[in-house]
């Protein structure tokens, strides 16, 4: 019998929903979105800026870099 149309075996074999397939690479880019570009350290916010809070690094993105 075919699996159910809401969980579809992937390239490994593994069964997932379409739920979990859309969720995951939306993490993935928020994580990345969140990492120093220069030290791998996670960006903190304030106000609508990201910042590294690593001592030395100096990394900030700011609102207007977004759009």
């Amino acid at each position: 019998m075919p699996p159910a149309p809401d969980r579809l075996p992937n390239a490994d074999g593994v069964t997932a929903t379409p739920s979990d397939a859309a969720g995951s690479p939306q993490r993935a880019a928020e994580a990345l979105m969140l990492t120093c570009p220069n030290c791998s350290t996670r960006l903190e916010e304030r106000k609508c800026k990201l910042f590294c809070p690593r001592p030395g690094c100096g990394y900030f993105l700011s609102c207007a870099d977004f759009y």
